[in-house]
């Protein structure tokens, strides 16, 4: 019985470790303020204020960004998105949400 906890714990962690995760930022270039690392889920996150974010890990992550709070109204895919790189959210329109997965 502990192997079998062991062995589940440590397969846990390896997915949540190998995971992407997402950090955005309130600068333009990845500069300024950092939000917080989330994980690329599937889940709703608040971008309210943020101009650029970064895909973390060695995944790429397919990010899509909302108009309204709560992943509503006009929807920007910005695709699968590389690690390591800047990409500044310049849709002309003021993003409020986003959803990595």
């Amino acid at each position: 019985m502990r192997f079998t906890l062991s062995l589940i714990s440590a397969v846990v962690l390896a997915l949540q470790v190998t995971a992407q995760s997402f950090l955005a930022f309130n600068g333009n270039d990845c500069d300024g303020t950092q939000g917080l690392v989330v994980a690329c889920d599937g889940t709703c996150f608040d971008f309210t204020g943020e101009h650029s974010f970064e895909i973390l890990n060695s995944e790429a992550g397919d990010v899509t960004f909302f108009e309204g709070a709560d992943c509503t109204g006009e929807s920007f895919n910005f695709g699968a998105e590389v690690a390591g790189e800047c990409i500044n959210v310049n849709t002309g329109t003021n993003i409020q949400s986003f959803i990595c997965t």
